[in-house]
């Protein structure tokens, strides 16, 4: 794609989007190398992200509303008009600061940029028109699943696993949250300061905000605020975690002294926040598969002054011989389908679950081979970040089947329209 040495942030969002097309990477390591080798910064940054990962999540419904505007099927275009055609409806749609004839204009004039000439009448008249119909009609779709995926965009093959999970409504209800997004939550480094100290160094940066009530070490921040902004404030005083991955680690609660596994730890917010409840006395072996997932663990660690971490790459799914029967808490956060959090996770949305049946075989691998580092009164932590009971209760099950010596004392599901947090599931199990 040819491009001048100029670009906007509608013009960037495009090649970004085309490029994921193409290239099949994660949108979120895209986004980070656009904004770095263009050096974007403030409101062209703000744009830039806000279009780039708004189409993403809203794909799907951007493309129903552009077939019911075009004579042409969107998938016969090619990316860059598919892509302009999205950005543009997505200003059109849901971006209420941007005018629609700018919007019009725009995407009129990239189409010449990266379209022949004649292109820009057809995108100039698709977009005319979405403006002059306003937000799309879903009461034409008659498909009940289908109604669901254009809707809320989601693929039809996860949209059928949650309503199997929650019924339909339920499933719409939770659809509908995971497109409302909430601010951000920090997990406090108590090693440095306080709740109340972190809510004030916020508050006298102007970023408002008020603790959670899934931890005691939580805050949450009251509007969006740029992560670089939010970064050079709270320094090493805090992190990003979800409501709900940090109410998985209040319920460990490991002490200082302990010694915990956390077996797999990959990226290291559990590993992390079980230390900083230890205040960085005891130790934790952090496993995981892959060797260079471990760099980033560490890295954590030595920026909250945490020092007793010790990193490993190993497979869950056997134990160590040597700390069998040994730990006192246990950290058990196992690969799953992720269908809690695609509404952080936009690539996730369309992705088919497939062939889970393997997937559940290594959940419940893991969490056996896990549960023989309990000592006798040990706890662990099962968790994942998903909503459906075979990869959550009926794990939990099966492990329980597995191993008499453990019992069940207490576990939770998460939901987005019901708890205000990413859809999660953690159990706590102890070994008698």
């Amino acid at each position: 794609m040819q491009t001048d040495n100029r670009y906007t942030a509608r013009q960037l969002a495009v090649l970004s989007l085309c490029r994921l097309e193409r290239e099949g990477k994660y949108g979120n390591l895209e986004a980070d190398a656009a904004i770095k080798k263009f050096g974007l910064e403030g409101a062209e940054k703000a744009l830039y992200t806000r279009l780039f990962y708004g189409v993403l999540e809203r794909k799907l419904t951007l493309d129903y509303v552009i077939s019911g505007c075009s004579d042409r099927p969107v998938d016969s275009m090619t990316a860059e008009m598919r892509n302009i055609l999205r950005v543009s409806a997505y200003q059109i749609l849901y971006l209420d600061r941007v005018p629609d004839y700018s919007a019009v204009n725009e995407g009129a004039e990239l189409a010449k940029k990266y379209e022949r000439q004649s292109a820009a009448g057809f995108v100039n008249a698709v977009l005319r028109r979405i403006a002059r119909e306003g937000k799309p009609d879903f009461s034409k779709i008659n498909d009940p699943v289908r109604y669901l995926s254009v809707r809320y965009s989601v693929s039809e093959q996860i949209v059928n696993v949650y309503i199997k999970e929650l019924g339909y409504d339920g499933a719409e209800k939770m659809m509908s949250a995971m497109l409302s997004h909430e601010p951000l939550t920090i997990r406090v480094n108590t090693l440095r300061t306080t709740v109340e100290g972190l809510l004030s160094v916020l508050s006298d940066n102007g970023i408002p905000a008020e603790k959670i009530r899934q931890s005691d070490f939580g805050v949450k921040l009251l509007r969006d605020t740029d992560t670089a902004t939010l970064f050079s404030v709270i320094g090493d005083l805090g992190y990003v975690e979800n409501g709900a991955s940090q109410a998985a680690t209040t319920l460990l609660d490991a002490q200082p002294g302990m010694t915990v596994a956390d077996v797999c730890a990959a990226p290291g917010g559990k590993t992390v926040s079980a230390a900083i409840q230890m205040k960085n006395e005891g130790l934790i072996y952090a496993f995981d598969l892959h060797e260079s997932k471990l760099k980033l663990i560490e890295k954590t660690a030595s920026k909250f002054g945490i020092g007793i971490i010790k990193t490993q790459a190993h497979d869950g799914r056997e134990p160590l011989p040597e700390l069998v029967g040994i730990c006192d808490r246990v950290i058990c956060d196992v690969p799953c389908t992720g269908l809690g959090v695609i509404g952080q996770k936009p690539d996730m949305r369309y992705k088919d679950p497939g062939d889970t049946e393997r997937l559940y075989a290594t959940q419940r691998a893991i969490a056996v081979s896990a549960a023989k580092y309990l000592k006798k009164g040990g706890k662990m932590v099962y968790s994942t970040c998903t909503v459906t009971k075979a990869e959550n209760g009926g794990a939990v099950e099966a492990l329980l089947a597995s191993d008499p010596g453990l019992e069940l004392l207490y576990e939770k599901t998460y939901y987005p329209h019901t708890d205000g947090v990413d859809g999660f599931y953690t159990a706590l199990i102890r070994r008698k």
